[in-house]
């Protein structure tokens, strides 16, 4: 006759390990290789953010190689109208809701929703509500080049 025995988890985990489980390595792939994660936490990045002065928003980089790059972007105000004719643009909305701008469409975003911009396409930023903000990730690949943008319209600096 078996008797059935209840055992909280670190006891069933050792009864799992000294029961023979394989816990030999297994064999590499060729292509396989060493490395460690990288790791970026937010409230490293973002630890000189004061939420009562959010006015002029922010850019804070995050992760860059040649083949990536990634930022958090906070939306105050609305920005100049502006395209990237080398890369698209990908952002996700992490914080607050933002109004985008894509071509002559103006569209609400919300936390949790993902933009993709094509390259070459007229784009601009504001809040949703007057004093809100947005705090979005960044994700281009490839980056686009900061100093190809094209500024359709002249910097409004009373905004």
């Amino acid at each position: 006759m078996r008797r059935l025995v209840k055992l909280g988890a670190p006891a069933l985990l050792a009864a799992f390990v000294a029961g023979g489980a394989d816990t030999s390595p297994q064999a590499r792939h060729p292509e396989e290789r060493d490395g460690a994660a990288t790791i970026i936490h937010r409230a490293d990045v973002l630890r000189n953010r004061d939420p009562n002065n959010l006015a002029s928003g922010g850019l804070w980089p995050l992760y860059s190689t040649p083949d990536v790059r990634m930022n958090y972007f906070e939306v105050t105000r609305r920005s100049n109208l502006h395209f990237h004719p080398d890369a698209d643009h990908r952002l996700y909305v992490l914080e607050g809701s933002l109004l985008v701008t894509v071509g002559t469409n103006t569209v609400t975003a919300n936390v949790g929703d993902f933009i993709v911009i094509p390259k070459a396409v007229r784009h601009c930023y504001d809040v949703a509500e007057k004093g809100g903000h947005a705090l979005l990730l960044t994700f281009d690949a490839p980056p686009y080049d900061p100093r190809k943008t094209v500024n359709v319209e002249a910097a409004d600096r009373t905004r």
